[in-house]
């Protein structure tokens, strides 16, 4: 598409009726006629999950549920938004200015309301100029091609005929380094944006590097500065309470996000955070302000699911409020039918189970639910709920097993040690489920420092069959994609049989795991 005219395709996503004819107006007096209409974030969430747009006007505050910010962020991490789409974001709210300027997930551009149909007509030509500067690149990683996207990306670094174009591919080219898990290469990158100018989005992405170079100190205090630089960022609270959360600094987490929703109070994942994070300080009652906050809200919001209920359960059963934790639990019972959610279902029995104080039955639940840790469907929430039940157990009652089942979780969840400290500040002074986790990870660890050093002695093969057993063993990610990795080096039938052993049970979403996929059927065109 060149130019926009009447074949081009626009989803306005607008919570007000007039508003909503008005901007259709706008676009028939400039000969683009192809428009549909959302009346809210999940309507337009629908919407785009269904059809292609090669536009989309959205109004930053949409009511109830997830604002226009929101929702990209959203549709960004589930990559349903294609990247050669334009994203305009409508607000008649200036400090958006300053959302914009920070937002990891920016738009393609803005409008400050009111705004005539040439203005509108002008901002889609400016972003649909900076999208065609990309296209070249967009093109490739939208077939999984990211080397070459990245080698395209460099030739458009050179010929980029201003700082807006220069921004744009660099920002691409940091992305796509992260996403490919080649931090070095993107860290320079952030860091030639930041030579251009102290941008906070760029030092969240210099965040991202060193959180997954499991460095917290640095990263924390590049948080710190953040903040300090722009206070409004509320996404690096969110990051710097994960940070703490995974140090078991619970308390400090709990007060940064508390701060965060004096500056966003409507955020359903924000209080959703809060409320999880006040459980874990062990203060039922302010948990489940924050959480009942979060369900009047979230009912109107595509994100809103069984999560946000379970924890709601757990701080009833904590708190002892019998009464509305029976009710709830009712809810769920209707809530959590399919085959997948067993697992969850059987935690939350347990839950009402520990909250009567009937501490046999959640032994027994907490065992049915052990036999599901290693399924795919089982999340690392989920497992997290699962170890906050199972410490509520007195390790004196007949039959008590929870280090077993704490050690299998961890070996199926832990990736570094980040996770170690999560899991252990969560077995609350547990010392049977301290070992276990500890115990688990020590095995895990050398396992990877095995393959480490095998592969550096050219014994590739040889430590991709040992990292393929124990991965299959534990399903743990970390070590299913290192053998994938290495698996995916050799040439031999079998490697790849073991490739696919792998990916039934690899997180799918994962970016690995799509580079994986990706590279499979690249040898499946050439046997062909």
């Amino acid at each position: 598409m060149g130019f926009f005219d009447q074949n081009t395709t626009v989803l306005i996503i607008e919570d007000s009726h007039t508003v909503r004819q008005s901007l259709r107006n706008m676009l028939a007096n400039v000969g683009i006629t192809r428009s549909e209409a959302a009346v809210n974030a999940a309507d337009g969430l629908q919407r785009i999950r269904r059809k292609a747009f090669d536009v989309v006007l959205c109004d930053y505050n949409l009511g109830d549920g997830m604002n226009g910010q929101e929702l990209l962020e959203l549709l960004r991490r589930e990559a349903a938004f294609p990247l050669t789409a334009v994203w305009i974001m409508i607000t008649g709210e200036r400090k958006y200015e300053r959302v914009v300027a920070a937002a990891e997930v920016a738009p393609d551009d803005y409008i400050l309301k009111p705004f005539s149909s040439q203005t509108l007509f002008d901002r889609l030509q400016l972003a649909l100029r900076r999208k065609q500067f990309l296209r070249p690149a967009h093109q490739k990683l939208a077939i999984g091609e990211e080397a070459q996207a990245l080698l395209v990306m460099r030739q458009l670094e050179n010929v980029a005929e201003n700082n807006i174009q220069l921004m744009d591919v660099l920002r691409l080219t940091a992305e796509t380094y992260l996403m490919t898990d080649q931090f070095n290469m993107a860290r320079q990158a952030y860091e030639k944006i930041l030579s251009m100018k102290a941008i906070p989005w760029a030092k969240m992405g210099m965040v991202r590097i060193l959180r997954e170079q499991d460095d917290v100190v640095q990263s924390t205090e590049l948080l710190h500065e953040i903040i300090a630089e722009a206070p409004s960022y509320t996404d690096a609270y969110d990051a710097l309470a994960h940070n703490l959360t995974h140090n078991g600094q619970f308390e400090d987490a709990l007060s940064i996000l508390e701060k965060a929703v004096v500056l966003s109070p409507r955020n359903f994942q924000r209080l959703c955070l809060c409320g999880e994070t006040a459980l874990n300080v062990g203060d039922p009652l302010k948990a489940a302000t924050y959480l009942e906050k979060a369900v009047l809200i979230g009912r109107n919001n595509s994100a809103f699911g069984s999560s946000v209920m379970v924890d709601l359960l757990q701080a009833y059963s904590e708190g002892e409020q019998l009464e509305k934790m029976d009710r709830l639990s009712q809810e769920l019972g209707g809530m959590l039918k399919g085959e997948a959610d067993q697992f969850l279902l059987l935690v939350c029995r347990a839950l009402s189970t520990l909250g009567r104080k009937r501490y046999p039955d959640a032994l027994a639940l907490l065992r049915e639910a052990a036999g599901h840790l290693l399924r795919p469907q089982t999340s690392w929430r989920d497992a997290t709920r699962f170890i906050e039940a199972a410490v509520r157990l007195p390790v004196d009652m007949d039959g008590y097993c929870a280090a077993e089942w704490i050690q299998l979780l961890a070996s199926r969840f832990v990736k570094n040690h980040q996770d170690v400290t999560l899991l252990v500040a969560l077995a609350r002074d547990n010392l049977l489920l301290i070992d276990a986790i500890n115990s688990a990870y020590s095995i895990l660890q050398a396992a990877n420092d095995r393959a480490v050093a095998m592969a550096k002695n050219g014994q590739k093969q040889q430590a991709a069959l040992m990292l393929f057993d124990v991965a299959m063993q534990t399903h743990n990610d970390r070590l299913g994609m290192n053998a994938c990795s290495l698996l995916l080096q050799d040439k031999a039938p079998s490697s790849l049989e073991k490739v696919l052993e792998l990916l039934n049970w690899l997180p799918a979403e994962h970016e690995r795991v799509q580079g994986f996929n990706a590279e499979l059927a690249k040898r499946e065109i050439l046997r062909d």
